[in-house]
């Protein structure tokens, strides 16, 4: 059975750890606190509770699908996020991507599920 690739493009709070790229600059920069030093409280309440939707609706998607569906995260502020944001014309977050064609930005589900759906999840 085919794999069903989801590219997810949202940014991230740093404390969850950013792109190994941007994990060296920060440490040449002299701002090498390990993501699990940084702190979630510092983030706004509304960034804060997106962020935890987003990982909700993510840990659901792998719990119902398992090895059929692979996840990727890309925050939009690192190098391989930008790249994919532009080349997919994304202009909200979170956007998904379902098998590198259909875009669904923001908050969609229905929407969300229906890509699934077509790509062969059921």
């Amino acid at each position: 059975m085919p794999v069903v690739r989801v590219d997810v493009i949202s940014p991230w709070p740093e404390a969850w750890g950013l792109c190994p790229a941007c994990e060296m600059v920060m440490a040449q920069a002299d701002m090498n606190l390990a993501p699990r030093e940084r702190s979630l409280e510092d983030l706004p309440a509304a960034w804060h509770e997106e962020a935890e939707r987003l990982a909700a609706l993510l840990r659901d998607l792998a719990q119902r699908y398992g090895e059929r569906i692979a996840i990727r995260l890309w925050d939009p502020r690192s190098l391989q996020g930008m790249w994919k944001s532009i080349r997919h014309g994304v202009r909200r977050y979170p956007t998904f991507i379902v098998d590198g064609g259909r875009r669904i930005a923001g908050w969609n589900v229905a929407a969300l599920e229906q890509a699934l759906r077509g790509a062969g999840l059921a």
